[in-house]
Order: structure tokens, then C-alpha cells, then sequence
């Protein structure tokens, strides 16, 4: 099987080609990468211009491949996107659970209300208990008074869904799933033991950074908020008097991490808006650093803020796993330990077959992510299409489809 991998951000389009075998192992034969325009914290902004970026980037990964995918595994950011557990009973009457009883947990979601202009987007089971026993893993066959079936449900706004769908659409592709893009950092970077014993993966993208955390292999908690690497160039852009690309490159160059010896040295920078010539003005390392330090603070809060108390309890989260491009940043590891208390690493793609050196870093997470979900959709991992759940959404998806092709 091949298809299509899409990571849509704000910095930069990915797009890969894989071939998964039969015994589910995935090799990458082709790569695309693109600047992004059109697209801003994961909201389309300009329809043209990000259209122009999405088949740049699969034009590219088909030319290396020599050939074209007729279908594609896209991810989805929105601050929109909101997380919800909970519990649907079912009276057993001292009989036997049966499939049955299974299907009618997932026929109680599809009729429930998200709340006005919502859309779901996942519904994840969490646990099941029996009578009060937790850590059920396949209730069919076993008997007891009560059913409690656990559900993650993962909705977003319905407008910003429908604006994605509909340039997905017009850039001529055809969308075989749709994952939110902090349940595809998780899987791309997580390992089985991350998995299980309780991690929060944080995604630190250009333009959002999405949370996510995982336990018993099953994603608990999803959440994104519009701060991101490119928030801290812009600081560094408006604080020094410099262009985003050189506040760019300095703050990939000195990061958080500047010694106490050095916080007096100097460095130069260039003034913005003159590209005719080479003047520049010193700084110290210290002021660069404060700029850094304070956007990175808010960030931390940020994450604070919107991640679930529960989550952030020991019992769930034993470890915090950052990844994407601005994890990289000097400093910032250790900043997120002391800030949470707690035990923290890079996490990097899984190892894939065909990942090139330079596709092999945090910044492409998502991509592995992606891989993955369709791999453990085709394993029968998740319940029927545990994608995109509402059906109103593909009519919809059809409909624009036809518009763009007939």
C-alpha cells in the first residue's frame, strides 16, 4: 500500500510517500519539502496561497518518487481543538458483555451534542470497567451488572474544519484520514514504554504548540495553543531592531543557555531594513537571552494553563517528551524540567526506513506520526473509521470534491 503523508504548518509543508508492506513495515520513497503561506497556526488564512504550498511540497516528494499517491494522511492544528473524557454506562443485568453492547457505546457518542458549531473529529477509548473493576481491556464475554466504557472525544470548530477540508479539496488531493496533530507527535516520537506508563509529548511548532499525553496506549488529554517558535523570532525581530530571518538565526545560535561568563559579551546585529549595506549594532548576549527566557516563560504558562490538572498529576504523567523544530533551542529542555518537576527529553521520529538525515529531527514528528496511525488503522486498532466520526463532514468533504474535479 502507498500513500501520501502531509504535515501542514505554519513554517513549512511536509510531504512524504511511503509503502507499507504487508507486514506493516513502512519505507519512505519519496520526500517534499515547501515554505508554507497560506496557512497560520494550523487556520488557512489564504486559500490560493496555501493550495499553491500543499501541491508544491507533494509534487516535489512525487518527483523524487517518479510517480503520484492517489490518497493521503493529513494532519489538522487548531486552538479550536478541545478534549473531553466521558463515561457511558451500560446495564448488563448479570449477563454477558457482547458486541452488541460495544456498538451501541459508539452509537451514544455519534448522538450526543459537542456543543454549538462543534465537530468530532476522534473519539478514543480510554478504559473500560466491569462493577467497578477498572482496567478491563476486552469486556465481551464477561459478565456483570454495569458497563462503564471511557472516552476521549475530540472535537474542534466546525468552520475552521471546514475551511481545511475544503482546501485540501481544491489542491486536488484525495484525504484517507485526518489526525489532530498532537495525537500524531505522540505517536511519532513516543515509544511503547512512553506510551503506557503516562507521558506528555509537547509540540513546539512554528506557529502553536500542541499538547498531548498518553497513558495505557491510549491518548488521555489533547490540546493546542497559538505560541510558537515563531513568536519568540518575532521578540527577538522587534526587540534588537533586526529581521525575523536574522533573529531567526540568532536565536537558533545562542538559544536560553548563555553562560554567566558570556552574559557581557557582545554580538552584532544587523539593523532591519537595510539590505543595501552591512550596518550593524551590538548588543549584550544577556539582552538576546532575556528576550528568549521571557517568551519561553509564557509558553511553559501557557501549556500550564490549558493542560488538565489531572494530567499533570505524577499518577498520569511520569515523564514530558518535547519535539518539533523549537524543542532544539539551547535551553529549552531544561527550562521545561525545572519548570514542571519533572524528568524531560528530545523526542525524535522513530526510526522509518528511507528517513533522510536531514527529515530525521524533532521538526518531523508529525510525519512519522502520521505513518504510524494509518499503519495501526489498517491493524485494526481502532474501532470501525475512528477518524473523522461524523459522517456530515465527508458528505461535505464529497460534495467540495466533486466541485473541484467535475
Amino acid at each position: 500500500m502507498r500513500i501520501g503523508i502531509l504535515d501542514i504548518g505554519t513554517d513549512k509543508i511536509s510531504c512524504f510517500i511511503v509503502n507499507i508492506s504487508k507486514d506493516k513495515e513502512p519505507e519512505i520513497l519519496g520526500i517534499g519539502l515547501h515554505q508554507s503561506s497560506g496557512v497560520s497556526s494550523g487556520i488557512i488564512t489564504d486559500m490560493e496561497l496555501a493550495c499553491n504550498s500543499i501541491r508544491a511540497s507533494i509534487q516535489s516528494a512525487e518527483k523524487m518518487f517518479g510517480s503520484t499517491v492517489e490518497e493521503f494522511v493529513v494532519n489538522f492544528s487548531s486552538s479550536t481543538i478541545q478534549s473531553q473524557i466521558i463515561n457511558l454506562n451500560t446495564s448488563l443485568d448479570n449477563n454477558e458483555v457482547t458486541n452488541e453492547d460495544i456498538r451501541n457505546n459508539y452509537k451514544q457518542i455519534d448522538s450526543l451534542n459537542y456543543g454549538e458549531n462543534r465537530q468530532l473529529l476522534h473519539k478514543i477509548r480510554t478504559s473500560y470497567s466491569i462493577d467497578r473493576n477498572i482496567n478491563v481491556e476486552k469486556p465481551i464475554g464477561m459478565k456483570g451488572k454495569e458497563l462503564v466504557a471511557g472516552f476521549n472525544l475530540i472535537t474542534a470548530d466546525n468552520n475552521s474544519i471546514n475551511n481545511f477540508i475544503k482546501c485540501l479539496s481544491l489542491s486536488k488531493i484525495r484525504v484517507s484520514d485526518i489526525v489532530i496533530t498532537p495525537y500524531a507527535s505522540g505517536l511519532g516520537c513516543l515509544n511503547k514504554d512512553d506510551l503506557y506508563i503516562g507521558t506528555t509529548v509537547i509540540d513546539i511548532g512554528a506557529g502553536c504548540t500542541s499538547i498531548a499525553t498518553f497513558y495505557k496506549n491510549k491518548l488521555v488529554y489533547a490540546n493546542i495553543i497559538n505560541i510558537g517558535g515563531f513568536n519568540i523570532s518575532s521578540d527577538i525581530a522587534r526587540g534588537l531592531s533586526t529581521s525575523i530571518s536574522t533573529a531567526e538565526r540568532l536565536k537558533i545560535l545562542h538559544g536560553s543557555s548563555v553562560n554567566v561568563d558570556e552574559e557581557n559579551d557582545l554580538i552584532d546585529v544587523p539593523l532591519t531594513g537595510n539590505n543595501e549595506t552591512t550596518e550593524t549594532h551590538k548588543v549584550y548576549k544577556k539582552e538576546l537571552n532575556n528576550i528568549i527566557l521571557s517568551r519561553i516563560q509564557e509558553i511553559l504558562e501557557s501549556i500550564r494553563s490549558k493542560t488538565s490538572k489531572l494530567v499533570l498529576e505524577r499518577n498520569i504523567t511520569s515523564n514530558i517528551v518535547l519535539t518539533g523544530k523549537s524543542s532544539e533551542l539551547k535551553g529549552f529542555k531544561n527550562l521545561t524540567s525545572d519548570f514542571f518537576g519533572m524528568k524531560v527529553r528530545i523526542g525524535k521520529p522513530t526510526k522509518i526506513k528511507g528517513l533522510a538525515e536531514n527529515t530525521s529531527g524533532p521538526g518531523f514528528s508529525v510525519c512519522c506520526g502520521l505513518i504510524k496511525y494509518k499503519i495501526l488503522k489498517e491493524d485494526g486498532y481502532f474501532y470501525k473509521n475512528n477518524l473523522i466520526e461524523n459522517s456530515v463532514l465527508w458528505r461535505k468533504f464529497g460534495s467540495w470534491i466533486k466541485e473541484s474535479f467535475f
